[in-house]
């Protein structure tokens, strides 16, 4: 302990000590005579010190600091005309609701004023069906229950919208990059000029399933700045190329080998 030791110290250790010993209630004793345990006996001395010591006494003791906590605690928010004839731990479980205090109360009986589960409940998987569909509608009977819940599903379906639409994404390119092929084959065989065209669009293609590629991997990549940086000079390249035609029209329709493209692919949506 790095603080100074206040003049009253040995005397809290001597009280702390002689409290500490005190027998505990019996089974029997402790709803009729309750208030007079020696828990609050100790909790109602550990008030008189600094909160600051009492760590340190409850180590010097030899004792749990947390266990000491709790009986101070617990002996502010019940001072002693508000305690009644009930356990010292029913006490404890309604610190925080001492209107619900009453004479002969039970750990079960505090519990069930309290809203929580009864202590003996059984586990959630050994509970039948109708047993766990009763306990989830009691749950989503709280308004701030409910709304936790409705705000999670929410979230879930905005999630899978967005990985639906990436998986589009995916296969758009993909039947395109065959789509492509297929056409600069038939190219190739004819002759045609416009197998230049197809061949540089099958490979910005084959560009933007690796962008796609690195971005559904980007978060397991060390240094995934780095990325970003080439992802960003690649989007100024293709902002460049694309400014002027978009100046002249925006989406117009355009002649490949005499067909007219007007595609809004799915990733456009993303």
């Amino acid at each position: 302990m790095n603080q100074p030791l206040p003049s009253d110290w040995q005397e809290w250790v001597t009280e702390g000590t002689r409290l500490a010993a005190l027998p505990p209630l019996r089974r029997s004793e402790q709803v009729r005579r309750g208030s007079e345990d020696p828990k609050f006996a100790l909790g109602d001395f550990l008030l008189t010190i600094p909160a600051k010591f009492v760590e340190p006494l409850a180590e010097a003791l030899g004792l749990d600091a947390a266990q000491f906590r709790i009986y101070r605690e617990v002996a502010s928010k019940v001072p002693p005309d508000r305690r009644v004839a009930a356990s010292w731990t029913v006490h404890r479980d309604l610190r925080d609701r001492t209107d619900l205090l009453r004479d002969g109360l039970t750990v079960r009986q505090a519990a069930e004023r309290a809203g929580k589960l009864p202590i003996d409940s059984k586990a959630d998987q050994r509970l039948s069906v109708d047993q766990r569909a009763a306990k989830v509608r009691s749950f989503l009977s709280d308004p701030d229950v409910y709304a936790v819940i409705d705000r999670e599903m929410a979230e879930s379906r905005a999630d899978r919208q967005v990985r639906h639409r990436a998986r589009l994404v995916h296969v758009e390119l993909a039947k395109r990059q065959r789509e492509l092929e297929n056409e600069l084959r038939a190219l190739r065989e004819a002759k045609s000029p416009f197998e230049a065209t197809v061949k540089a669009e099958l490979d910005l293609n084959k560009a933007a399933q690796l962008v796609y590629a690195v971005g559904k991997t980007m978060h397991d990549l060390p240094s995934p700045e780095r990325l970003v940086v080439v992802l960003d000079e690649l989007r100024s390249e293709i902002d460049a190329v694309l400014k002027p035609r978009v100046e002249k029209s925006n989406e117009a329709p355009f002649v490949v080998d005499g067909q007219v493209r007007q595609d809004r692919p799915a990733r456009a949506d993303l």
